[in-house]
Order: structure tokens, then sequence, then C-alpha cells
């Protein structure tokens, strides 16, 4: 079974990546809900979602860590905090980072090359982010990391499925994406 750790924190943007996480799950990825010591966790829309703890869990079980962004402030207890950097520094694969949550892997020292996020988060965050490397722009496709601007969720949604292989294998998909992103 292909896994999908969601690394969660309070009040996070899930419509950021809730058409995604629908491809992902129809496809064969069972998605596992992370956040700092498991729980109820509160999504920006006032919804709770159940999360397991990151705390001594192997992230390489994994094949891809998703991050939404922060729907609210930016938790910068996330930014300091040892075990979610150790879990992020130690994952092999693809990580994705979706708007505040570049800052987050900015912090623990995984963000390498261009990357994105909301010009704000930028400005506001910016002893955590490298110098250069920077892209006005919406989604930004690294080799090991994905980020984007919040509002490019659709965006975002589309290079992930096209990295993991998922549009190439069923072309039919990009196309109901695109249909259901924009409510047609």
């Amino acid at each position: 079974m292909k896994k999908v750790g969601f690394i969660v924190f309070e009040d996070f943007a899930l419509w950021q990546v809730a058409l995604l996480q629908k491809f992902l799950n129809n496809n064969g990825y069972e998605l596992e809900t992370l956040s700092i010591g498991g729980g109820l966790v509160r999504t920006d829309g006032g919804l709770f979602v159940a999360s397991e703890a990151l705390e001594g869990r192997d992230a390489n079980e994994f094949q891809i860590l998703l991050l939404p962004g922060a729907g609210g402030a930016m938790p910068e207890s996330l930014l300091e905090n040892k075990e979610l950097h150790l879990f992020l520094q130690t994952f092999k694969g693809i990580i994705a980072a979706s708007c505040a949550s570049t800052i987050i892997i900015a912090s623990a020292g995984v963000l390498d090359g261009e990357y994105t996020t909301m010009p704000q988060m930028k400005d506001r965050f910016s002893s955590y982010l490298p110098d250069d490397g920077y892209c006005d722009c919406d989604v930004v496709i690294g080799e090991k990391i994905i980020t984007a601007r919040g509002y490019a969720h659709y965006d975002f949604m589309m290079a992930i499925l096209g990295r993991l292989g998922m549009l190439e294998a069923d072309p039919r998909l990009g196309r109901m994406a695109l249909k259901l992103s924009k409510n047609q």
C-alpha cells in the first residue's frame, strides 16, 4: 500500500488539499493524518480532524508528505519543533507544501532550490527562508519538494498527481480534476 503522511496543525487549510486527497485515496494511496502530539486538530473552517502523533514514527513509511497551508496565523511553535524537524529531515520521498507550510519545511532546513509561498508569508517569515530561490509564481516543482501559493490549489494538485505518475497512467484524471476544481 502506498502511503501519504498528511501533516496538520491548528487552523490548517483543509480546502487547499481536499480534492487532491480524494484523488490520492481513489488511486490506491492510504492517507494518514499526523500532528504534533496527535488528537483532534481544528481546521480553518471549524471542523475537527483526528490525527496520530508523528513523534516516534518513521517518516519513510510514507511515499509523500503533504502539508496544507495555514488558514489563519502560522503556529510559530511548529517552526521550532525538533520532532517535526527530525521527521522532515529524515524523509527521503516527496514533500508537498502548500502556502505557509513552505515556512515549516524551511525551518527544518529541507527547503533547497527554488520555492514559492504567499508573498506576505515570505515577508513575515523571511528569517526562516533561504536568501535566494524564491520564485514569484504559483507552483514550484523541485526534485524532491513541491511548493505552492495557497490559492493555487488546482496547480498544486496537478503537480503532485503528475509527479506521482497518475496523470500519465489515467489521462481522464486531469480532465476530471479540472472540472471538479472549477465546479462544472
